[in-house]
């Protein structure tokens, strides 16, 4: 667990300079106006150094708008990492978050499920909204369009691997990791197909 701290300790005063198997670890916000801003700001000041939140940059959703990863906070989050193009192993992946969300049941509204693209060059807003019809996604479900810097920092603290080819596809880590309400890392399960069994019981457990 110390090593995770210091890690994450180390993200954190990198942001602070730069801005002025399985493994248990222990909507949408407008950035424009200057009160939000301030908002997001005393918020960053309370939050975890190992906390996913201190990522302050902003993403756009499918919807084509303004989100920090602060507005989930108040809810257990499944966060996916994927690009839209992959031909197998990123709809598989959602696929089983969905399976997930599905078996919470009537608990489903009280967890956030978060797909953010490694792709910032092809999987914009529109192509997100596109990739959400295809696999079914109901409006509940955030994917998010980032900058380059900032997938690769949110890839980092998610401990997801990822490498992009001359083709410009990606060889990548699938990863479904849970963050708790704080956004801290709490469980992650990787494979694709897999038994998520104790990925349920860690979501219902962070619930209460």
């Amino acid at each position: 667990m110390k090593k995770y701290s210091a890690f994450f300790l180390a993200i954190a005063l990198f942001y602070s300079c730069k801005n002025g198997n399985n493994t248990s670890i222990n909507n949408t916000v407008s950035a424009d106006s200057g009160s939000t801003k301030q908002t997001i700001e005393k918020k960053a000041n309370a939050i975890s150094a190992q906390s996913i939140f201190m990522l302050a940059d902003t993403f756009k959703t499918q919807h084509n708008n303004n989100f920090v990863l602060a507005s989930l906070e108040g809810k257990p989050t499944v966060v996916g990492m994927i690009f839209t193009n992959c031909g197998y192993a990123c709809p598989r992946l959602t696929s089983d978050m969905k399976n997930i969300a599905d078996r919470l049941k009537a608990n489903r509204g009280k967890v956030n499920f978060l797909l953010v693209s490694f792709d910032s060059e092809r999987d914009t807003p529109a192509q997100l909204q596109k990739f959400a019809k295809q696999m079914e996604l109901d409006s509940a479900w955030i994917l998010l369009h980032g900058s380059d810097e900032t997938v690769r920092t949110l890839s980092v603290l998610l401990n997801v691997q990822f490498e992009k080819d001359a083709e410009g596809n990606f060889s990548h880590s699938n990863l479904i990791t849970v963050l708790d309400k704080q956004g801290l890392l709490s469980f992650q399960k990787e494979g694709l197909e897999a038994d998520h069994a104790e990925t349920l019981a860690k979501i219902n457990e962070l619930m209460n």
